[in-house]
């Protein structure tokens, strides 16, 4: 079953520029669970991660790498606006 929700590493930088232009550009690469995503940000130095909804099921596919013990990646083939950031080390949110 392909997921509902995903959860994306990135950089304070590219968070800010989300903030600016409303969304996350296509092609959105994510972690089926935070754990996952937390791993991907230990082993890539990224120090935010947000929580991704809202495409069709049709959009979402499983990426072939980046894959953990934590959990499986997917990318979204679409434009991604509903986000909610989970964490990031800046605001210990």
């Amino acid at each position: 079953m392909k997921p509902v929700k995903l959860y994306h590493c990135t950089t304070p930088k590219k968070a800010k520029l989300y903030s600016q232009t409303g969304c996350i550009v296509s092609p959105v690469r994510g972690f089926n669970s935070k754990e996952a995503a937390m791993a991907w940000c230990i082993k890539t130095g990224r120090t935010v991660i947000f929580e991704l909804t809202g495409w069709e099921q049709e959009d979402v596919h499983k990426l072939p790498d980046h894959h953990n013990a934590f959990g499986t990646a997917y990318w979204v083939d679409k434009n991604v606006y509903q986000r909610k950031c989970v964490f990031s080390a800046d605001t210990d949110a």
